[in-house]
């Protein structure tokens, strides 16, 4: 099992303005298809409440965490729990009678990214940078004081693989892996 986080960034390094906000509506089409590829090669995504409200998709196969609703089966194909106790080596089992989940894909938003984090399950990152700048809003993880999101990723204990520019507008798009892995 393995998961990858994918997340789009303003060049200040926020994943959003606010809790409802889509990236749909700022990032690139580049960078939605990456997104796309990224959810269709996973067998689950995991994200919390707001993410998931902020792009609701009934056919997708997914792990919502939420301390505030009632954990369960809320549709066939989507499992809401509170992460609070558990571990990613908990997850498979958990979905394993709908899906198996070998590939896991970590959608947001900063307290799942804080969550996996912490517990050291980032196997690799997949991150676009928009050239676009908030000023404020919900950063990558809790507490970062980087002003780019590859001092976040630096500073969180990954290094950047590859890079490459998506389009004229200069958004940016690289492969990170944890530091003790990193080749």
């Amino acid at each position: 099992m393995e998961f990858t986080l994918t997340v789009a960034t303003s060049a200040d390094g926020f994943i959003a303005t606010a809790s409802d906000d889509s990236p749909e509506s700022w990032a690139s089409a580049e960078e939605q298809a990456l997104f796309l590829a990224d959810v269709e090669a996973a067998d689950w995504s995991v994200m919390g409440r707001n993410t998931h409200l902020a792009a609701d998709r009934p056919d997708r196969r997914r792990i919502i965490f939420s301390a505030t609703q009632p954990a369960g089966w809320h549709r066939k194909t989507q499992l809401w729990l509170d992460p609070a106790g558990l571990m990613p080596t908990d997850l498979p089992a958990l979905v394993a009678a709908v899906y198996p989940l070998r590939k896991g894909l970590i959608l947001g938003g900063t307290r799942v990214h804080d969550w996996f984090l912490a517990r050291k399950a980032i196997a690799r990152v997949h991150l676009t940078v928009e050239p676009v700048r908030f000023g404020r809003g919900l950063p990558v993880f809790t507490n970062q004081s980087q002003n780019t999101p590859d001092e976040v990723f630096a500073s969180a204990g990954f290094k950047r693989q590859s890079v490459r520019l998506l389009n004229d507008s200069g958004t940016r798009y690289s492969v990170w892996l944890p530091k003790d892995q990193a080749r």
